[in-house]
């Protein structure tokens, strides 16, 4: 299992809105609260305006990770953002592992943790 995070601390809110603007329609979005809601609450849908609009390179829950072989996840690239104007629930652009290099490129990513973090346990290992 592979989870690597890039850090994405260096960019602007300009630019953070760009790589959600440009690279949204590759992919997809979903939402989830930060901490565990009474059950039946879902976080508003919103528009991807109303998301660039609250996307803020100043908030601490923003990240960008490649996963591959990760349980319950796709393999791939998903890049969360905090809002400014929903502080109690995030929005995860999930797109393809292809991606991962030309991002990383574009927006000059750098590896978090010097390089790959490898989890050599499986669900059925976990005892």
């Amino acid at each position: 299992m592979i989870e690597q995070f890039y850090s994405i601390d260096h960019l602007t809110t300009n630019e953070l809105r760009d790589l959600y603007d440009t690279y949204r329609p590759q992919g997809w979005v979903d939402y989830e609260y930060y901490d565990r809601m009474i059950e039946g609450v879902t976080p508003p849908t919103l528009s991807d305006n109303e998301i660039m609009f609250n996307i803020d390179a100043a908030s601490d829950r923003n990240y960008f990770v490649y996963m591959e072989g990760m349980e319950e996840e796709e393999d791939g690239v998903m890049i969360g953002f905090g809002l400014t104007e929903y502080p109690s629930y995030g929005v995860y652009l999930h797109l393809h592992k292809k991606l991962l290099k030309d991002i990383v490129k574009k927006y000059n990513l750098t590896k978090k943790n010097g390089g790959r973090e490898w989890f050599p346990f499986t669900k059925g290992n976990l005892n």
